[in-house]
């Protein structure tokens, strides 16, 4: 059974609050989306949420390479004139906060990692 409640942190403030789930999101049919939303909306909501897929998509070629000496997987061109007309979005397992962290520490120099322990520890 899908948790009852939400939590919401903000970034920028530090704060953190637990809430009632409301009932639109405590559905798991898309009949029942479009019942309670309606269809125009429905369809709004996930053509924005796939546009966002497809920007990150294209953004992921855009910084695919090597940043620093400017030598890029892909060029501007490359990826501008690729057929995109059947590509669809693709389910992601979203990352753990530890995930994410070695991923990042992976890029960095061994100097770079004791630079930003130093700054976390204080």
């Amino acid at each position: 059974m899908a948790a009852e409640t939400i939590v919401t942190k903000s970034n920028k403030t530090g704060r953190e609050v637990e809430t009632g789930k409301p009932d639109v999101l405590k559905t798991d049919q898309l009949q029942d989306l479009v019942s309670a939303l309606g269809e125009e909306m429905c369809v709004q909501k996930i053509q924005a949420q796939v546009m966002v897929d497809f920007r990150s998509m294209i953004r992921s070629k855009l910084e695919s390479g090597d940043h620093e000496n400017e030598e890029f997987n892909y060029s501007v061109d490359e990826i501008a004139q690729a057929d995109y007309s059947d590509w669809k979005p693709e389910t992601r397992q979203r990352k753990s906060p530890e995930e994410k962290a070695a991923e990042l520490l992976s890029k960095l120099t061994p100097d770079e990692i004791k630079a930003a322990l130093a700054k976390v520890q204080g």
